[in-house]
């Protein structure tokens, strides 16, 4: 077992830290792309981004419901044992048999939900006009294929995960977001939103597409078989269950929040999915990354009879996260008025839709961190096979944040700031909740609050330093030199950072660069 504890997840955490980069550097492109091609506010008929997003809302809600998160939560800890035992064939029995009911499963479903579309739009955008209404009941009958293509690599992903191996996997959201590009660039200006969502079904085809070759890496041997009556399969299914319920309660949220956003402004859908797709940048570099690495590990300490093995490992992943994720958080906090300008200000997108763009975007990175340490905390559940635990606390902050969101942006009349307002209050404490449960189950300490406390030291030192030379420096010029000013003060800002943390002794610098350095 002290192979396992002391196993270094960073290699393969900085694989797929490299390639979320990659990817979230393409998701930007995208980005700019769709504000300068489409705008926010002034998006009009085909080219109105509001329909875009809401049409993403159904399909959505099934592929993270039934596949991804239900799959993985379900499938790692029962594959995991199959191998640890070195009962592989039984594995890919069991891989097989879920990778045939998900499909199934997916295929029904997503057939209801093409009939009844119409329906289906007037639940999360019953504010539009009828033309309105129309374009997203299209979109999103084309957008119901990229269910049933994530449901084949999402087991596929699965079973990677499962070996540690995460090369093919890593590629997937690339190639994903290459065909949106590809559909903006090509399809965008003739056939305006519906041009881009067949270019998200090519970018869904190809991630898929992407995955076959670790079929080969890992020795994966398919059965042609349901396996109903397997207890294994009627476990994993148990296990879902309760994951199920615990993310409709999340993808309900969205769905709320994107009916209620569907009553205000032209542009507020648009604004607001934006925003969390640049506060999402370092979620999913640094936070996502970690969580997926750590699984199996989580996964296999805890088949052990003591809970310090496995407490001590999510301790070190959450110290990690948090190390690189309080900078992140605080650099584009401070940086948000110029990384908006650099990358949505353009085209279409005009400095109005910015000034809305950096108010919702400051209340959501509030609860960043929160956002980052969530799906470790839940993964650890996972490995116990509980997923009860993140359903009762998802429940529950789900539920303030609905609440919250139309007191906020209705009643009180904040618009869509009042959604990102509700929607950090939710996740805050849905984490407050997890962590103290997660505390008690283990019995040990999971975080180290001093040394927390000197990161956001550390931190403050950082954000006055980026702060003051903001001030100084003379933001002006291309768009090139823009970039080149925003990169200079984040280096900078980095800098600093890093050394107060070396100044506080903070033990986790150390740890990551002493592992960076284990990987040459």
């Amino acid at each position: 077992m002290d192979k396992i504890r002391h196993i270094n997840i960073l290699p393969p955490t900085l694989l797929l830290a490299i390639s979320a980069l990659v990817s979230r550097l393409l998701g930007v492109v995208r980005d700019h792309m769709l504000a300068s091609t489409f705008g926010a506010t002034s998006g009009t008929g085909i080219y109105n981004l509001d329909t875009y997003y809401a049409a993403f809302r159904i399909p959505d809600l099934l592929y993270n419901i039934l596949v991804f998160g239900a799959v993985s939560a379900a499938f790692i800890p029962i594959f995991t044992q199959y191998k640890k035992s070195g009962q592989l064939d039984e594995a890919w029995k069991f891989a097989s048999s879920m990778l045939h009911l998900m499909l199934f499963a997916i295929l029904a479903i997503s057939g209801i939900v093409y009939i009844f579309a119409p329906q289906f739009v007037h639940i999360v955008a019953g504010g539009f006009d009828e033309e309105s209404l129309a374009l997203t009941v299209r979109l999103m009958r084309i957008l119901l294929l990229s269910p049933i293509l994530f449901s084949l690599s999402s087991v596929l992903i699965s079973i990677q995960d499962s070996f540690k191996t995460f090369f093919f996997r890593s590629l997937a959201p690339v190639f994903y977001n290459l065909g949106i590009i590809l559909g903006i660039v090509y399809f965008g200006k003739t056939f305006g939103v519906v041009g881009v969502v067949w270019g998200v079904i090519i970018g869904v085809a190809l991630q898929l597409l992407v995955q076959l070759p670790a079929l080969l890496l890992v020795g994966y041997k398919h059965v042609w078989t349901l396996g109903l009556n397997r207890p294994d399969v009627r476990k994993a299914f148990k296990l879902i269950i309760p994951r199920i319920l615990g993310l409709s309660m999340n993808q309900l949220t969205l769905v709320v929040n994107t009916l209620i956003a569907s009553f205000l402004m032209t542009g507020s859908i648009t604004i607001f999915y934006l925003s969390d797709n640049l506060q999402a940048l370092p979620l999913g570099i640094i936070a996502i990354s970690f969580a997926i690495t750590s699984f199996a590990t989580l996964s296999e300490l805890a088949t052990e009879e003591s809970k310090e093995p496995f407490s001590n490992e999510i301790k070190r992943v959450m110290q990690q996260i948090l190390y690189l994720i309080i900078p992140a958080t605080l650099g584009m906090l401070v940086l948000r008025s110029e990384i908006i300008d650099v990358i949505l200000v353009s085209g279409r997108f005009s400095l109005s839709d910015a000034q809305i763009t950096q108010k919702v975007l400051a209340f959501l990175i509030i609860s960043l961190f929160a956002q980052s340490l969530i799906p470790i905390l839940s993964r650890g559940f996972f490995a116990f096979h509980n997923t009860k635990t993140p359903v009762v606390t998802g429940f529950i902050g789900g539920a303030l944040s609905i609440i919250a969101s139309y007191l906020l942006a209705i009643t009180f009349g904040f618009g869509i700031t009042g959604i990102a307002i509700a929607f950090s209050s939710g996740v805050i404490l849905n984490f407050l909740l997890l962590y103290i449960s997660m505390y008690k189950h283990c019995k040990y300490p999971i975080l180290d609050l001093w040394n927390v406390c000197k990161m956001i030291i550390a931190g403050i030192a950082m954000t006055l330093s980026v702060a003051i030379v903001r001030q100084v420096v003379n933001y002006e010029g291309s768009m090139y030199q823009r970039i080149g000013i925003i990169l200079m003060i984040s280096i900078i800002g980095a800098f600093v950072y890093f050394a107060f943390s070396a100044l506080l002794n903070i033990p986790e610098r150390k740890m990551i660069f002493r592992s960076i350095k284990k990987m040459k």
